[in-house]
This record gives structure tokens, sequence and C-alpha cells, in this order.
């Protein structure tokens, strides 16, 4: 039997810190929620947004139904129901799209709220429209007046003033819910009923998103459903916490461009092939320039693009801010030849996040200046990065030697355990495998890294679940910060660094179901630092936290999940390597199971899909796409190590990996007998 672990005094406090923090989150108007025990009110914490790609202030969503429309003075719309009864269910209808459902029973009725965002347009004036429809069955066993909603609220159609036992009724509104940033007056409300009514607007809605990402890689099967929903609502979400061209982190919080941030949000949108905006986007980077490592990794975004599309025109124009950004880390490093103390991590400190987000950004600056041909950069690239990593390396080689360390510091200078961030609780343990790129994005640039980086990291893997294991029950929660230290936005991205490593390539997976199955505050949304659940497992019926701070959804950590789920399942090289499967976790490829994904961004612009599917001891791997078979290709299956009894193309069954020549499009791998 499992022992129940018990939750440190850190740990405590800073629960009971969010329980305060996230019930004085909101500031509602006077009169809209103070008479009534609203859901919203008692469990702030749970929330999400919903609205239209590049609005200014979306409206802010309970789990309760009601929502914050801050372009409307901060009023809270509500639907007249307190008091629920049990759990509330909370979900995206349809799995993804930005139409948010919450059923629960309460007042004698049982009650679905279904709230989304339309375009609504006047003149050269843009309005975002906000649609409702309350469906609610009188339960009890007499007849009930229709509760009172929000005065905000334009009825759509007839409705009745009570409902007797039995008896459904549909109550549909709208409202005007921002203004992309404008100052002039909302429409009419009868413009507004003209327009059309709930259905239809839900129509166009649909139809918007579904077209917004058709151009990009779409997962059509996994053996986990909900990683499918949560990648295409994570994108849906980045395009409506964005304002206008600006890549926002959040909506509730961190509402506005954070410079590493936005890098990290650019190159997820690059790699599922989201081009379109690349060049708007790009020019927001240094917009409130603040962290170093911004710059020093300014130009990973741009190599990404040169990569993907071969627009060498666009980087070109660009060339020279790319090259001021990079040439300052040769003048940022310090004495020892290491990068200077920062607070990229929100403490000063020599981190080795800066080192590894340095070298990172050399390596892709290199990319850069060979693709351009530029001979002399390129020449300095290679010589500043060589002169970094020897310093780099002789730095943490004393600082293990010093601390007896068997693990990759997440400071330059002293352990983990004698830092700044020594509670096993704070996930910057591992800042450099995620925010620093070096240890898996500089290998997919080609970056020389040294001998043992893959032993290394491993065992910096090993170290953090051994420091943890008292305080977590799942390995692949790697922990949160001091606004929420249950876990984070980030938690999948942290196991980026594992597909550099072997011994736990499916940690990004596994950490990403841990986020969607234990750490959501909203449906696919988190907060930044989540906090720990309530311990009688809180109002919503999918269990998750109510408590966290920064922002929820947090655009930022969301990005990285994506970025980790897709290198996890395809991702090619610098050198146009393709990668399959090297975080795909073993039970996927049992018989039965199957992957399937479309449309996936080769370098050069044509695209490739593949389907992986498991019967017996037979796996097959069809690629597909006009990409097919024009690169070397790489099948790599954490569950074919040491399990490979034959192949139809050369295979090593030490490493699981088959070796995929050009113009080969289809490959059968027989398992051995159990």
């Amino acid at each position: 039997m499992s022992k129940k672990k018990k939750k440190p005094l850190m740990a405590m406090i800073s629960s009971a810190y969010f329980k305060i923090h996230t019930k004085n989150f909101l500031t509602f108007r006077r009169g809209a929620a103070g008479k009534h025990n609203y859901a919203c009110r008692k469990y702030p914490g749970y929330v999400s947004v919903f609205g239209w790609e590049g609005d200014k202030d979306a409206p802010i969503a309970f789990i309760d139904g009601s929502y914050l429309l801050r372009d409307r003075k901060n009023t809270l719309i509500t639907f007249g129901l307190s008091d629920v009864e049990g759990k509330i269910e909370w979900f995206n209808k349809e799995g993804w799209l930005p139409c948010l459902v919450s059923k629960y029973r309460a007042g004698g009725f049982d009650c679905t709220v279904e709230s989304f965002a339309d375009i609504f347009e006047k003149g050269e004036n843009k309005f975002e429209i906000a649609y409702s429809r309350m469906t609610l069955k009188n339960i009890g066993g007499k007849t009930l007046n229709i509760p009172r909603v929000s005065k905000l609220l334009i009825p759509l159609g007839e409705q009745p003033d009570c409902l007797k036992p039995g008896e459904i009724a549909v109550l549909d509104y709208a409202v005007g819910a921002d203004r992309f940033g404008g100052k002039y007056a909302y429409p009419e409300d009868s413009e507004i009923i003209s327009a059309g009514g709930f259905d239809e607007h839900y129509e166009r809605m649909k139809a918007y998103w579904t077209k917004r990402m058709e151009p990009l890689a779409k997962i059509d099967e996994l053996p986990d459903g909900k990683l499918t929903d949560a990648y295409r609502a994570g994108y849906v979400y980045t395009m409506i916490v964005k304002d206008g061209y600006c890549l926002h982190v959040g909506e509730n919080g961190y509402d506005r461009v954070f410079d590493h941030d936005v890098l990290g949000i650019m190159a997820s949108l690059l790699t599922i092939g989201d081009f379109k905006y690349f060049d708007e986007y790009s020019k927001t980077i240094l917009k409130f320039a603040q962290y170093p490592d911004a710059g020093w990794k300014f130009s990973w975004p741009y190599a990404l693009y040169l990569m993907k599309t071969g627009d060498k025109k666009l980087i070109e124009e660009r060339f020279e801010q790319i090259k001021t950004n990079t040439r300052k880390i040769s003048s940022d490093r310090d004495s020892e030849g290491i990068m200077k103390r920062t607070n990229a991590i929100d403490s000063n400190g020599h981190w080795t996040i800066d080192n590894w987000s340095a070298l990172f950004g050399l390596s892709a600056y290199k990319y850069i200046c060979d693709r351009l041909e530029n001979t002399t950069e390129s020449e300095w690239a290679r010589e500043e990065y060589d002169s970094l990593l020897s310093c780099v390396e002789k730095k943490l080689a004393e600082t293990s030697e010093k601390y007896n360390l068997d693990y990759i510091p997440i400071s330059m200078d002293e352990s983990n355990e004698y830092g700044q961030r020594s509670d096993p609780h704070d996930a910057n343990w591992g800042s450099m495998f995620l925010f620093g790129r070096w240890g898996w994005d500089g290998y997919l640039f080609g970056a020389e890294q040294g001998d043992g980086i893959s032993e290394k990291i491993d065992s910096t893997y090993s170290h953090i679940f051994e420091c943890r294991k008292d305080i977590t029950d799942n390995p692949y929660n790697f922990g949160g910060y001091p606004h929420g230290l249950f876990c984070s936005s980030y938690n999948a991205g942290y196991g980026s660094a594992a597909l550099r490593g072997e011994k736990y390539r499916d940690s990004g997976i596994k950490a990403y179901q841990f986020m969607i199955d234990r750490a959501q505050s909203g449906p696919f949304s988190w907060w930044e630092g989540i906090g720990y659940p309530e311990p009688d497992g809180g109002i919503w019926a999918s269990g998750g936290s109510g408590f966290g701070g920064g922002s929820c959804p947090h655009m930022w950590g969301q990005s990285t999940a994506t970025k980790v789920l897709w290198d996890s399942l395809i991702v090619q090289k610098s050198d146009s390597t393709l990668l399959i499967g090297r975080g795909i976790p073993p039970e996927w490829t049992e018989s039965g199971k199957r992957t399937v994904i479309r449309d996936y961004p080769l370098n050069g612009g044509s695209k490739i899909g593949f389907s992986l599917v498991s019967s017996g001891d037979t796996l097959t791997l069809t690629l597909t796409g006009d990409g097919a078979g024009t690169c070397e290709t790489v099948l790599e299956l954490i569950g074919l190590r040491g399990n490979i009894e034959s192949a139809n193309c050369e295979y090593d069954n030490e490493r699981g990996a088959v070796n995929i020549p050009k113009g080969v499009t289809q490959v059968t791998v027989r398992r051995k007998a159990e």
C-alpha cells in the first residue's frame, strides 16, 4: 500500500497563502456578486478565458459560467444561480473550442451555461461580442422563477418568467465584451440582436478557428486523446491572449510581452507551422527588454523561421539586430569567462540557464550566418562558442568537485542544496533544461556539446527525482514556484532536455499528462505557479487546483507543453535528419495502439505526416504527405530498445532505432517474442 506523502511546512504555508490570494484576486463591482454565494466568488482560482484572436481584454471566465468584462468597467456577468450543489462540470465544447461549458445543479435547476465570442464589425470599428446560452431544467416539485441574470446581458428572443416542474428553457444572451483597444461606443442592443442568434454565431466561431488551424501540424490520433485537445485549445488560447500582434502571456496577470517568454511562444508557433505573422511578432520581442538571456538567444526564432521557410530576405533585413544582440554575449561574460550574474530566474546568481542560453544563441546565430554565407560572423560565433563552452565546462567541473555533485547544478558556483533555490518544491532546478534550451534545441541545431552530455542530463533528472520522492506521488510533477509550489505551467516543458538523454525521454509527454490529470485550474488552463489542490478535491468535477499565481492560462508555459509534445512525436534537425518517436512512451507502442499526425512542417517548406500502428509483435511506420521520403529518417522508440527481432531497414537493436533512407516511406519492425 502506498503511503500518503506528508505535505512539508513550506508547501502548507504556500497553499494557505494562495487560498487567501486567489479569493482576493478578483475585485467584483459592488452589487454584482456581493449579495450571493456565487461559485466564482468562492473559487476564483478556477479560471480561464474565451474571446477572439488579438482582442485586448478577453472575458475572464469562471467555473460557474460567470465572466468578467474588463472593457465594461470590470463588470461581472452572472446567471443568477448561487449555492451550487455538489461539483461543477467545466470543459471546452467539442473538446477544444473557446466555448466554455459549465454544468451544475443549483436553486432547484439543472443548469448548463455555454459562452463564447464572435467578432462584430461596424464600419472601421471592431467589437468582440460574447454569446451565452443558459439551459435550465426545473428538477423540483414546484414552479420556479427564471433566475435573474446580469442587466448588461441582452436577451436574444422571447424568454419565459418561470418553469413548471420538468420543464426546460433555453435562454440566449449577448453582450459587448471588448473593443480591441478602441474607445468608441458599443453597438446598440438592437444592432447586436439583428446580427443573429447564438447558434449562427457559434458556427461562425467554430469555422473561424477550424480554418485558423488548417495550415498547422495536426494530430489525428494519439493513445491519449486529451493531449490532442490540449494542443488545439492551447493554440486558440494563445491567439486570444495576444493583443494585436503582441504575444502576451496572460489576461488575468502578465498581460504584456515578456522578452524571453515571447521567444518561446514564437518557437512553439514555428514548430507547428504557424508562420503567418512571424514578421509582426518578431518586432515586439524586445518591446519590454528585461532579461539578458532574451538578447543572448534572440537569434533562435529567426534561425527556426529560416530553417522552416527558407525565407532569407526577412532574415537579411533583421540581421544587424540579430548580430547586435548576439554579440552582447562576448561583453556580458565575467572574469572567469562565464556569463555574468543575472536575475534570470527572478533572483540574482551565476545561473547555468544563462550560460546554456548563450551557448544556444551562438549555435542558432552560426546557423543563420552559414545559411547567409557570412563567413566572418560564422567564424566569430564558432570561436565565441568554443571559448564559452570551455569556460562553462571548467567552472561546472570545479563546482562539481567542490560539492561532490553527480548532476548539473542550477548555479555555476554552488550546489542546489546550498543555494537560493534549495527547496525541492522549486522547479527551477531544471531552469537550464527548459529555458536554457541548449541541451535539446542546441542539439537540433548541430551544436557540439562535449562528451557525456546525455549521461549528465540523465543523472540530473535522476537526482531531482530522488530529491522530490517524498513530496510528490508522481515523478513527472517537476514542482512549482513560490507563488504556487505544487506544479507549474512549464511542467511538460521541463521534460524537454530529457529528449537529449536516454533514461527519461518520455518525460515531456508524461509530465503533460500529469498537468492535464492533476493540475488544471481551468479547461486546458494552468497558472504559472500552481498551488496545492484543495484537500476535498475542490468544486471542479475534473479535480485540479483552484489556487495559483501569475496568470491562468499562462501562454509561455503552455507553449513549452506544445513544443515538447511535438518534439517527442516528430522533429527535424538543422541537417534535415528527421527523428520520429523519440519521446513516445513505451505503452503507446503496445499492440492495438496508433499514433497518426499530419502536416508537420519540414525544413524548406514541404510537409510530412506519419502513422505508427502496433499490431501483435509488429510495428508499422508509414510516412505521408509531400515530404514523405525526402529526408533521412530515424524511428527511435523507447519501446524498441533491445526489442527488435527484424526490420526491412537497417536498425540498431540496442538503441531501438531504425534508420530509414530517402525514398522509403514505410517500414515494418518485428519485435522480439515475449
